[in-house]
């Protein structure tokens, strides 16, 4: 029971982290969307959706709150302006905001670079190594979503998603390898502790029988 609740816990942190991932990471987009133009709450979530290709998709109940946060921290302005007698609020960048952003993405190349010093220092390897084999690298460690905002062309964006498409079909090929191996494993070792759970019991029997014997 004690290792249940532990696995519940572990498991709360981690969809914790993951929440706070990517609320970090939709401010981030919602600052890069607002440095081009200021707009309004829905405009904003509709230019999040077009940039990632839908794979984020803020709705009113986690962008508005993220709105506020940005507004109290001082990094955007909240501008009510007159929209045919209704009061609309339209949101822009600050100076603040465009230097966060900055330092955002910078952390997100330092980040990357990194973990691919790391793997190449794990592969005994240096920067001169061949130049797609580094570029397959940082799109291995790259996100997606960070790619999909650089991206210009609906075929660039395309080009994107089928490589991590293929990134995730080749993972899931080897997890279910991993998956087959560890099922062959449980199966041996299930078998041999039934084989001696009724060499347990044979032995008691015997021992049982002896002493009845005497």
């Amino acid at each position: 029971m004690t290792q249940n609740n532990d696995i519940n816990k572990i498991e709360n942190i981690v969809d914790s982290f993951d929440n706070a991932m990517k609320k970090g990471f939709v401010s981030g987009l919602i600052l890069f969307v607002l440095e081009k133009e200021t707009g309004h709450g829905y405009k904003i979530a509709e230019e999040i959706d077009e940039l990632t290709v839908g794979v984020f998709q803020p709705t009113v109940s986690t962008l508005y709150p993220l709105l506020k946060s940005l507004s109290e921290k001082g990094l955007i302005d909240c501008i009510e302006v007159d929209d045919s007698g209704r009061q609309k609020k339209i949101y822009e960048i600050t100076s603040k905001g465009k230097e966060t952003l900055k330092m955002i993405i910078q952390k997100h190349q330092i980040m990357t670079e990194s973990i691919k010093s790391i793997i190449l220092s794990t592969l005994d390897m240096t920067d001169e190594t061949e130049p797609s084999f580094l570029e397959d690298i940082e799109r291995l460690i790259s996100l997606p979503q960070m790619e999909l905002i650089g991206a210009q062309s609906p075929e660039s964006k395309v080009e994107i998603l089928e490589y991590h498409k293929k990134l995730l079909e080749e993972r899931i090929k080897v997890m279910q390898k991993n998956l087959r191996a560890i099922d062959d494993i449980l199966i041996k070792l299930e078998k041999k502790q039934r084989t001696g759970d009724i060499e347990h019991s044979s032995n008691k029997s015997l021992i049982i029988n002896n002493t009845g014997g005497k």
